[in-house]
């Protein structure tokens, strides 16, 4: 009885797992992983409806981007949208992914907080407090003219000790935790905010006075499309979708929608849509 009942459950699990499979190879769904905002929005709001007319239907699954590069390589979904060049060639799973194309970057934008005034009228500037978009903001500052010099030393490391530093043409710049920038803006005259910290916390992009935008920078960080190398060479199903789904992303429908619901928070243009296949 107790082997029969083993059998029993070993013939479910297989069939489950052959549902499974089964169900991702379907040659009319994409199952793609994506973070939140902007991603997943962009997604099923601009791409889906684009596929639709081709006669695919886009399945989006919200996950945690830690997950998402072993999630693809496992095949439980066939691309993830989350990540740059730089941070997916980091990837060593067994299983080798690509990008299949640039889609939008996401800047990080100088936006006013209680100026009236002009950029360089500006005095009081708050920025995030970890060391990455910390620098990022103050190369921001120095690009755009506010600060002459930059608080770092020969490695390029912050040399700022405390949550204050004064730059050498008096503008005085505070580090604070990312998730208390946008509560802040009243008390500076700009704040200096990562993407994803504007759109999350509602901030109007009418109050964007700046942004990343060395082109350079643009493309070389543009958030992809990463999916699996060896099924798009040797699949002709799964390379089909990739392509329609790649293609989808660089529609000039997804910059316009992009462009659109965002204003100038994102960047989605010829600068960033690019195709790497």
């Amino acid at each position: 009885m107790k082997k029969r009942f083993l059998c029993l459950v070993a013939v479910l699990v297989l069939c489950l797992s052959v549902c499974l499979t089964s169900c991702n190879k379907d040659k009319k769904t994409i199952y793609v992983c994506a973070s939140e905002l902007p991603h997943a929005d962009i997604l099923e709001n601009a791409v889906a409806p684009i596929l639709e007319e081709q006669g695919y239907t886009l399945k989006v699954t919200v996950l945690d981007w830690t997950i998402q590069n072993d999630s693809v390589a496992s095949g439980d979904y066939d691309a993830n949208y989350f990540q740059h060049v730089p941070y997916l060639e980091l990837y060593t799973g067994e299983v080798k992914l690509f990008a299949t194309t640039k889609v939008h970057y996401e800047p990080l934008g100088i936006y006013k907080g209680k100026a009236t005034g002009e950029l360089a009228e500006g005095k009081t500037f708050a920025i995030c407090n970890d060391e990455s978009n910390a620098l990022r903001a103050l190369e921001l500052l120095k690009a755009k003219g506010v600060i002459e010099d930059l608080p770092v030393d020969a490695e390029g490391k912050l040399t700022i000790t405390g949550s204050n530093w004064t730059s050498s043409n008096g503008v005085t710049v505070t580090l604070i935790a990312e998730e208390l920038l946008v509560a802040s803006m009243a008390d500076y005259d700009f704040v200096c905010l990562p993407c994803n910290t504007a759109l999350t916390g509602n901030v109007d992009g009418s109050l964007q006075v700046a942004k990343e935008d060395d082109a350079e920078l643009v493309a070389g960080k543009a958030n992809v499309l990463a999916a699996r190398v060896e099924d798009y060479q040797n699949d002709e199903v799964y390379k089909a979708k990739i392509d329609a789904l790649t293609d989808a992303l660089l529609s000039k429908a997804v910059s316009d929608y992009v462009n659109e619901k965002w204003g100038g928070a994102i960047t989605c243009d010829s600068s960033s849509q690019i195709d790497l296949r």
